[in-house]
């Protein structure tokens, strides 16, 4: 009997490594066909527990010094920072210190609107909580270098909500930036510091940071478009609204980010009852009128992630990113303990098309499983 287990698990072994093999040979296919070696590329990463399916890096992180995309590269991984303020917010509420349920009127009392006691903080970090994103326009250079305070500026002028707290979903940024000054409030500290020690550095994410104007580090990447067949820089000083932090202003390797997901599925962060409520859906993208970006069948937004149930496979909670050059793509499987990375340099390439086609490669090598 014995004999018999041992050999059933050596094919079960071979027949896994063989469908990793093909899984790295396929994506790495895949990826041959969307950058050249003298371009801006990407850093790729899948992973299946403490299992590596495929590492690889693809052209040219500075185009200026023609430094190519390593393990070490750091890109702006943009709107896929919004769900590190989430767990911000949620681990201070695991402390004791924090209810994602509270009014954000709570905490500021110059907001003299009654929608304020309305809208709650869960409602921002959910996408659904009917601020209008106004933002003053009218000076692009103001944009371009906009902060976290100026760019918070206008919400004690809004004078009333698009629609009811919950009831639609409606994509905006400055949202997160509120989150992020409630964070700062309660641990009187300030919020990349804290995101720092208690998120970053807990889960071991030593290569990740948010972005500095004043500070460019040795593995930065820059991100690009093309414009008349030629490679612009298009990031800080190009573009609108680039250097926002709590919203999109994180710098990350695929390595920091595995280790995120390691964290958060090992409870290093969050116990096992809010991560749940984190990848929970609070409100439908399918069903939204006021707002396509990510707008499919089947999809909703938790807090901080959105969530995809396409029938025939199981829910994927994943985000994307998009600022400047940059494009991002970020999603797991949490019932497979799957875990896809891509992270791009250049804004020229479908990126929904590529996430589909890695889909039907992990199913087709039967790692992902039908579910929905």
């Amino acid at each position: 009997m014995k004999r018999i287990l041992f050999v059933l698990l050596a094919v079960l072994m071979i027949v896994s490594a063989q469908a990793a093999k093909t899984i790295e040979e396929r994506v790495d296919s895949l990826m041959q066909t969307r950058y050249n070696v003298n371009e801006p590329g990407a850093a790729v990463m899948i992973m299946m527990g403490d299992s590596v399916l495929i590492e690889r890096y693809y052209g040219i992180a500075d185009m200026e010094t023609e430094c190519p995309v390593t393990d070490t590269t750091t890109f702006n991984i943009a709107s896929i920072s919004k769900q590190f303020t989430v767990v911000g917010a949620l681990a201070l509420q695991q402390q004791g210190k924090l209810d994602i349920n509270t009014p954000v009127g709570n905490f500021y009392p110059e907001f003299t609107a009654d929608f304020w006691d309305k809208v709650t903080l869960k409602h921002l970090a959910s996408q659904s909580s009917g601020i209008p994103d106004s933002r003053d326009r009218s000076s692009r250079k103001n944009m371009i270098y906009a902060t976290d305070s100026t760019s918070m500026s206008y919400f004690p002028s809004v004078e009333q909500l698009k629609f009811n707290p919950g009831e639609y979903y409606d994509y905006i940024n400055p949202t997160f930036l509120l989150i992020a000054d409630v964070i700062e409030k309660i641990t009187g500290e300030k919020f990349v510091d804290y995101q720092q020690t208690d998120i970053f550095n807990k889960c071991g994410m030593l290569s990740t940071y948010y972005f500095n104007p004043n500070i460019t580090p040795k593995c930065q990447s820059h991100g690009y478009v093309i414009k008349d067949g030629l490679w612009q820089e298009k990031d800080y000083g190009e573009e609108t609204f680039f250097a926002t932090r709590p919203d999109g202003g994180i710098y990350s390797t695929v390595k920091d980010l595995a280790r995120w997901e390691q964290a958060l599925a090992s409870n290093t962060i969050l116990n096992d009852s809010l991560l749940e409520l984190a990848y929970t859906p609070v409100v439908s993208v399918s069903d939204s009128h006021l707002c396509d970006y990510q707008r499919r069948p089947n999809t909703y937004y938790a807090m901080g992630w959105f969530v995809d149930k396409t029938p025939g496979f199981p829910t994927k909670v994943y985000h994307t990113g998009d600022n400047g050059g940059y494009q991002a793509y970020l999603a797991k499987y949490p019932s497979e303990n799957l875990f896809i990375a891509v992270l791009e340099n250049r804004n020229d390439k479908d990126r929904w098309s590529m996430a589909v086609e890695i889909d039907r490669i992990l199913k087709e090598s039967g790692i992902l499983l039908c579910g929905n």
